[in-house]
């Protein structure tokens, strides 16, 4: 008969609750690994060109013919005028030429099958008129759409996907941006789709990805989002130099002005 003295039983409680402790933490560390190496892929577009857009055109076509001491076109002058309703040109119509822009990339994108293809499951885009226009003509997906793709389980609008403010352009207030872009790519890495499709702005992407240019109107790109940091995953090949958790960003289509 084996015997075991009070001060034995004290310290095999110990050790075993020790080994309940430690396995514990090795499941709860496993499990955070998954979430660390998570991986989404993630397609951007920005909106057609908008109403604002075509005025500021103008008003850079108006300078440069001051600058060649010619007079500016008198259409060129008027749509320069209109910039000064500032709240339409926050929230503006596509234009002509962003509805042709639509037209062209819907076609493009139906003919290869992207939303199939690509397996986009859930499509976000701005509530800003433009954005959500162009979603609506590109990918036939509107939050206030009845019928959406059958491939795409969701589809919504989202407000963090506005694009920069006139209060977040004034200096001092760049980490009102930045908030709103760690925001977006929290919400990104918290929803249950894989494959997700954002409409959204140029200011607001060209922040978000640490790039120095912007994309142009109807732009469609592929990137991948991780909670691993890049700088620990670069292989060296990146085209472009992005912020943590980005990598792989690559142009899949664009306008073709005819």
């Amino acid at each position: 008969k084996i015997t075991v003295d009070v001060d034995n039983k004290e310290i095999i409680l110990k050790i075993t609750l020790y080994i309940i402790i430690l396995a514990i933490s090795a499941a709860a560390m496993a499990e955070g690994d998954d979430k660390i190496y998570q991986k989404k892929t993630i397609y951007l577009i920005r909106h057609a060109q908008s109403e604002e857009n075509r005025r500021l055109n103008s008003l850079k076509s108006s300078f440069r013919s001051v600058t060649r001491l010619s007079l500016p076109k008198s259409e060129d002058v008027s749509s320069s005028l209109n910039l000064l309703n500032i709240p339409a040109q926050i929230d503006s119509d596509v234009s002509e030429l962003g509805d042709n822009q639509i037209k062209q990339l819907a076609e493009t994108l139906r003919n290869e099958q992207f939303l199939v293809k690509k397996g986009i499951q859930l499509v976000a885009h701005s509530p800003l008129k433009r954005a959500r226009q162009t979603s609506e003509g590109m990918l036939g997906c509107g939050s206030s759409m009845d019928t959406k793709p059958d491939q795409v389980q969701r589809v919504v609008e989202l407000d963090l996907l506005k694009e920069k403010s006139p209060h977040e352009w004034i200096p001092g207030n760049g980490g009102a941006l930045r908030k709103r872009i760690h925001d977006l790519e929290i919400w990104l890495m918290r929803q249950p789709e894989e494959t997700i499709c954002l409409v959204g702005h140029s200011q607001f992407f060209k922040k978000m990805l640490n790039l120095n240019f912007l994309f142009g109107n109807c732009d469609v790109w592929e990137v991948m989002l991780s909670d691993l940091d890049i700088k620990e995953t670069d292989t060296g090949d990146e085209e472009y130099e992005m912020g943590r958790g980005w990598s792989g960003l690559k142009k899949l289509y664009s306008y073709q002005e005819s």
